[in-house]
Parts: C-alpha cells; structure tokens; sequence
C-alpha cells in the first residue's frame, strides 16, 4: 500500500523536477535547472511528463511532504526574448512553475491534510509525484470518510487517470447543484448520480420535465415507481392546497378572493354536513351541489359553519370543484336583506362583475379536457393519484427511485410550476413528520429554473413559489436533500443557492451565471475559476464543503445514457450523391 511507501520511493531522483524559490499564502514557485526536466520519459512503466499544467508534484519539506498542484509554467524574461526553433534545439533553458498547495502529508503514515501553518521553505525540491500518490490524496480528499461511495463516477483530469469518488454523503448531505450551459455533459453527471443512488438502494425522487432520464426508470424498472402525469397518472386537485389553486386562478386581493375562500367554505360545508343545511343546498345539472343563501335566514347557516369552522378552514381543496364557479356566483350578495340583519340578501351585481373574469378562468381551467387529465377535476379520469403513489413511496422501502415525468403536462395556467412546487411541499410535510430520518431521500429536479424563483402574477399582485427554497433551508435536518440541475444558475434563488454545499460545476460562459456560481461555490480560488469558460464536453469542477480542495474531474459515461442528444442536419441520400459526383 502506499502509506508503506518510503521516503527514497518517494523523492527519487528520476523524479527530480526543481527547487522551491518564492513561498507565499497562495502559492509556492520554483525553478527548473532544466528543460530536459520537463520532458516526458518512462520509469518503472509509468509515464511521466514534468510541469504539465494540472499534474502533481511532491515538494521535501524538513518534517512533512507536500502535495501540490501546478497551475502555470512560463519561461524567465530573459529567456523568453532569446526563444526560437533553434535555440530550443540547440539551449537549455529554465523554466519557472507556480504550484498550488493541495496538502500536507507524514512522511510515516502518508495522512493528508490541509493546514494553512504549514509551508515548505525555499530551496527545498521538487518531485514528479507518483500515480500511486495522487491516488492515497484522492482516497482522503473527503473531510469525514464514509463507506457509501459512488462506483466509477469520475477521473482527474491529468496523465494520471485516477479514479475519483465520493461518498454520497458528501455529494448530498448539505444539498447539491449540478450546472452548466446546453451541451456541457451535465445530464450524463446527473445519469451518473441517479444510478448510483439506486445502485446502492438508496431513495431518490427525480422530477424530470423533460422525460430526459426516461431511460433510467425503464432500466430500473423494478427498483422505480414511474409516474407519467397527464397519461397514465394524475395528480388529484384535491391534493393541493389554497395556494396552489391560487397560482391556478389568479384572484385579485380585494375583490375576487374573499369570494373564493367564502365558496370554498360552503362547498367544503356541502361534503361535512349536507344534511344540517339541507335547505340552503341547491342540486343542479350533472348532480353538482352549490349553497344558496341570498334571501335566506342568517342563523341556521351560521351556526353549522361556526360548528364545522376548523374542518372547512383546513388547507385543502376537499370538494368538489365543478361546482365552484357557480358558488363564487352565490356568494355575490348583500350582507343583509333589505327588511333586516337576520336575512342574507339579494344579489349584488357589482361583485358579482368583479368575480365575472374569475368565473371565466376558473371554467375554463375545469373545462379544459387537457387539464382535467392532469387533476382529474371531473373525477372521471381512471388513472391513478400520482400523490397516492408518493406517499406510499415515502412510506415504504420497496422502491429506490419515484420518477415523475412532467413532459406531457401544458404549460399554460402555470399547471407545471404548481404541480411541481405542490410536490415539494408534499415532501417538505413529510419531512416534518420525520418520514426520511431513518432513510435519507434526495429530491433531484431537473430544470430546476422552471421551478425554482418563479412567481405568478396576476393584475394586481405576485403569488410566490416557495417550496423548493423552504426545502433548501429545512430540509437536510429531516434527511430531505435537494439537488437541482440547470444551465441558468442566475434564474435560481441566491437565497437556495447559499444553502447548497455541493456544486458540480460544468461550462459557464454567461458572465452572469459565473459570477453567481463563484459566489455561491464553498471554496475556490481564481485560477480553478478561470476553467469555467474552457472545460469540455463532460469536464467539471467539484466544489465542497465537504472535501479539502476543489476538484477538476472528467465524468465518466454512465451505464445508461439520458436523452440529450441535439438532433444533427443529415444530408440527404440524393444531395450526398450529387456531391460525390
């Protein structure tokens, strides 16, 4: 093993690259005799190559080793006017790297770790460092050392290959954030993070918005409960909550929404105790039943509401909702009756017209078959209640992954948005009710900048949607650990992302999102930053709170690909051959 490697297998001539000539709290720089040190050879069967950027060196120090990585290479100023083709032949030249302290390490035992007391003094030497080293660092690049590790999820980006990863305890104990531009390899790291999750049997719940990770589901059919909202699974109305029927309709403060909540409470009031106000209850086409109480007594219906008030006040949608926009029309009367206080009165056509554009939304949202596929607002659909499925799911340990696939649900009334925060909300009651202490759950959503800081508007006000930032600050307590993934990190909340420890950071060219990537990073320093714009297809940097030093793999391909894929303009048949000709 590599601890029992000694101190002449380390520092090895061969190996010798320079000596240390500046130290400062950043960085350390040394000299290069020569360039012949810098070219690539082979020693017991391995390659090296000296002062490539990004490849490792050992420093000597007096008491401890030091595991550094070069960040740049440059010749002296004098040399530099004097390069040519020739001279490079026929000279020797010096060059001078700048080396980015990673570690510190006993000679002994080969323990790393990171200490800002800690430097190597000038004139000490400078080695190549060994495949073998490098691999002993990655092994400890974690703060707290946990069993449960990825399976081949990255490699460093340098000639040495090295296999790097983590346990998921570090990746998503203090919440994770997967991002970078259209193209940059950010779905096959997510790929790689999903089947990991349920490899290990562990439990994840993936809003997809794409149908994206579809292949994944299908793969792992009998460790996923796969849910298709608006085909084979609808998610019941009656589920959500005030607030999402309000993202929904959009009621003005003033005007439309005390009539909602009144119609509300008589149609909840209608499934609680029909009987005890039998005669305010009116039945009319389809067997739908609305409260009428223009013109009629105040009392009897008072005293039954007032009876029934914390059961009609609780935040659900338990009633039935065809029948609500006629009951907002009920609800349209004078407080009192013109012959006393003791009787509701007549209709009051002002409020009934400022409810009228209500009215109108709210038919039309019922109305709609492609809406009702979704909530099953005609209680028609036969599908079953996706929230049903997710419960059962929190409840019980015989699936790994919950899949919604989103891709079929429209867009129009806000209908993604809502369900999606509905279902984080689901999850963050669930939470508080310790349902994921004993068994941890990540919450991965996809596009996450549709979800995420989104508010609806209507004339008069905004209506907020916050359940994904209430997760991000409540829920690594209860073992609820949000991951999003998304190529506009600007569009996401600086409020989410200060909660998030983990960022696997892929391509970033809009300044914007850069800037707010950097800010939000746990640690990083200028030179990891400058990659951003440069990193390819798949290359990423991983910035945490729980590893020492922020790293720069290449993500592995995953087992099973998602549907990324930008489709290519291919020529066709007979153009290809009248080119050829």
């Amino acid at each position: 093993m590599v601890m029992h490697m000694t101190n002449n297998s380390i520092f090895q001539q061969k190996l010798f690259l320079g000596f240390i000539n500046k130290v400062t709290t950043n960085f350390v720089s040394a000299h290069i005799p020569s360039s012949r040190y810098i070219s690539k050879f082979y020693f017991n069967g391995e390659e090296f190559h000296g002062g490539q950027i990004n490849s490792f060196v050992i420093i000597e120090g007096e008491n401890l080793g030091f595991l550094g990585r070069i960040i740049s290479t440059e010749l002296p100023e004098k040399e530099r006017i004097e390069i040519s083709t020739e001279a490079l032949k026929e000279k020797d030249f010096h060059p001078l790297v700048k080396i980015e302290i990673l570690s510190c390490f006993d000679y002994f035992n080969m323990d790393f770790k990171k200490s800002i007391s800690e430097f190597p003094n000038v004139g000490a030497k400078i080695y190549i460092a060994r495949k073998q080293i490098v691999n002993r660092y990655i092994e400890q690049i974690e703060f707290v050392k946990h069993q449960l590790k990825t399976n081949k999820f990255a490699s460093l980006i340098n000639s040495y290959e090295a296999e790097v990863d983590l346990s998921l305890q570090s990746i998503f104990s203090r919440h994770t954030a997967v991002v970078g531009t259209t193209g940059s390899g950010k779905s096959w790291t997510t790929s790689n993070l999903i089947i990991n999750i349920i490899e290990k049997n562990q439990k994840a719940i993936l809003i997809d918005a794409t149908g994206e990770y579809k292949s994944i589901a299908e793969t792992y059919n009998d460790k996923t409960q796969e849910i298709i909202l608006g085909q084979n699974h609808h998610f019941s109305y009656k589920k959500l909550t005030l607030e999402d029927l309000l993202f929904l309709v959009k009621p003005s403060a003033n005007s439309q929404l005390p009539k909602l909540k009144e119609a509300i409470k008589s149609l909840k009031l209608i499934e609680i105790a029909s009987e005890e106000i039998q005669s305010y209850v009116h039945t009319f086409q389809q067997g739908n039943r609305t409260v009428i109480k223009k013109n009629q007594p105040k009392q009897p219906f008072t005293q039954v509401l007032n009876n029934y008030i914390n059961e009609v006040s609780q935040d659900n949608l338990n009633f039935d909702i065809r029948s609500l926009a006629t009951q907002i029309e009920n609800e349209c009367f004078w407080e009192n009756a013109r012959n006393g206080s003791n009787t509701f009165g007549d209709t009051e056509n002002s409020s009934l017209g400022f409810c009228a554009t209500l009215i109108t939304r709210i038919n039309n949202l019922i109305n709609e078959r492609q809406f009702n596929r979704v909530f099953n607002f005609t209680s028609e659909n036969e599908t079953d209640d996706a929230s049903d499925l997710l419960e059962q799911f929190v409840n019980e340990n015989t699936k790994c992954l919950f899949y919604i696939d989103l891709s079929d649900l429209p867009f129009a009334f806000n209908i993604r948005e809502v369900v999606a925060n509905s279902i984080g909300r689901m999850l963050l009651s669930y939470a508080r009710e310790d349902k994921f202490t004993s068994k941890p759950t990540v919450l991965i959503v996809d596009e996450a900048h549709q979800f995420l800081n989104k508010t609806v508007n209507n004339d008069y006000e905004s209506f907020k949607m916050e359940a994904f930032d209430n997760i991000s600050k409540e829920g690594r307590k209860y073992g609820l650990f949000l991951c999003i993934c998304t190529q506009l990190p600007r569009d996401i909340p600086i409020g989410t992302l200060s909660q998030i420890g983990t960022f696997l950071v892929h391509r970033l060219i809009n300044q914007r999102d850069k800037e707010i990537v950097i800010n939000a990073m746990p640690s990083a320093n200028s030179d990891i930053i400058s990659y951003l714009p440069e990193l390819g297809q798949g290359e990423l940097i991983v910035s945490s709170s729980e590893i020492k030093v922020p790293l720069i793999l290449k993500v592995k391909k995953p087992s099973v690909e998602p549907d990324s894929n930008t489709p290519v303009f291919r020529m066709e048949e007979g153009e290809r051959q009248n080119g050829e000709q």
